[in-house]
């Protein structure tokens, strides 16, 4: 009998080697983790944006300045999620698998549906909070030139690349199997909504209406993520979300 024919039928588990999944199956299939460790990895970039916002309060800058420096709590963010990926024996850009040029149309139709339903979101949100429409700011705030390039060209990015990978790409999928599907996205949607306290510390309406509107938002990119099992089109569409919503209007008080 032909040896290389009957080897062929013995599973990998008999040979004791773990088979290595490949990039675009880690999403779907993430491995357990301690808890502690993915509460850690899901805390700190709410409570480095609350520090972040506290700071500028203190320092007497309006809060739009976080638009900008929101990038250095990106990459911390990013910090901490590369170093639990390390713990298992993985590296950051496993979450994302390779580039697929299919990804580009994804992202763009992900982006339509992220703008219907942010939008939808913050009116459903200021009409529980407010009424209706916002009071609209007595004066704009000053915006230096260097916070609206920053928040034009970088944030966008660092924003997606951050959230989604803390969010949707480690913390979702390694709660699912202790809180079921529906819990792991309403606890990671609630986090997610609650991280944007730290950008609206001067009203609590405006601190309830942007938490309102962000759990909603996040519910939704936690549903996206269910559905499509792959993070990079999801990024693309957030990418697309934060330049035009705020990205674009911060450049814009910095010029006008």
């Amino acid at each position: 009998m032909d040896t290389t024919a009957r080897t062929s039928f013995i599973s990998p588990e008999a040979t004791g080697v773990t088979p290595v999944p490949r990039p675009d199956e880690t999403s779907a299939g993430a491995p357990s983790a301690p808890l502690l460790r993915v509460v850690g990895v899901l805390a700190a970039r709410p409570v480095l944006i609350l520090l972040l916002g506290v700071g500028l309060l203190a320092a007497g800058l309006p809060l739009v300045h976080a638009n900008a420096l929101v990038v250095v709590v990106d990459v911390l963010a990013l910090g901490a999620v590369a170093l639990a990926l390390r713990a298992e024996g993985r590296r950051l850009r496993d979450l994302f698998g390779p580039l697929r040029w299919i990804d580009l149309a994804w992202g763009a139709l992900l982006l339509v549906i992220l703008l219907l339903g942010f939008l939808a979101a913050n009116i459903a949100a200021n009409l529980i909070v407010h009424g209706g429409a916002p009071p609209m700011p007595t004066a704009a705030p000053v915006v230096p030139l260097w916070v609206g390039l920053a928040a034009v060209l970088i944030a966008p990015l660092t924003i997606a690349l951050a959230e989604e990978s803390v969010y949707r790409g480690y913390a979702q999928p390694r709660l699912e199997p202790r809180l079921g599907r529906i819990g792991a996205l309403v606890t990671v949607a609630l986090v997610f909504g609650v991280q944007h306290v730290g950008f609206s510390l001067t009203s609590g309406p405006d601190v309830a209406a942007k938490v309102l509107t962000t759990v909603l938002a996040g519910l939704l990119l936690g549903a996206l993520w269910l559905w499509m099992r792959r993070l990079l089109p999801l990024v693309l569409a957030h990418w697309g979300l934060d330049l035009l919503l705020l990205g674009l209007p911060t450049l814009a008080l910095a010029v006008l």
